[in-house]
């Protein structure tokens, strides 16, 4: 059993010697099993664009073009981020951590997003996740309706127990794997 803090290093470093091929192996597993489990529901889906060793999700914009996607964008330093509408071509500008997000302000409320795609760098078998330390998504999710589906996605597999769970961190609906779905 290990907490927040060294496993987020811990799955940061395995994470960074996956090679191109098997990030990309990993991505193309894992959205197939989303798209063949019928995992995203609804019209609204929040997808993020990756970087850097992140699960890449370019191409998944284009597999999913049946949803309206948004994505997320930072407001500000104090862990608030906003859903904006993602439109094809739309021109991205590169927010202070490298991430792209949109120029647009086309701001969906997120009580009318029906699933949100969120990435992490390990998770446990209840469904709770280590992301990047900041808070961004939990204080999103609880702003969402109660009835938002969410999905993880990683490149690993469950862990026992993540130690230091806090009452605003939010256990997952599933995580995708590339060999595995789970289900909470």
């Amino acid at each position: 059993m290990h907490n927040k803090k060294f496993l987020r290093q811990h799955y940061h470093n395995k994470r960074n010697v996956l090679s191109p091929s098997e990030l990309e192996r990993a991505s193309q597993a894992i959205l197939t099993a989303i798209i063949s489990k019928k995992l995203i529901e609804g019209a609204f889906v929040m997808l993020y664009h990756s970087v850097s060793q992140e699960l890449p999700t370019k191409h998944w914009f284009d597999l999913l073009s049946e949803h309206q996607i948004c994505v997320p964008k930072v407001s500000n330093d104090a862990g608030h981020m906003e859903a904006v509408l993602w439109q094809k071509n739309a021109p991205l500008a590169l927010n202070k951590w490298g991430i792209p997000e949109p120029v647009n302000e086309v701001i969906i409320e997120p009580t009318n997003i029906t699933t949100v795609i969120v990435p992490l760098l390990c998770f446990d078998k209840l469904g709770h996740r280590v992301g990047y330390g900041k808070g961004y998504y939990d204080r999103f999710l609880g702003r969402c309706s109660k009835r938002v589906k969410t999905i993880g996605v990683s490149y690993f597999d469950a862990i026992r127990v993540i130690e230091g769970i806090e009452n605003t961190d939010r256990a997952l609906d599933a995580i995708v794997t590339p060999t595995k779905v789970y289900s909470f």
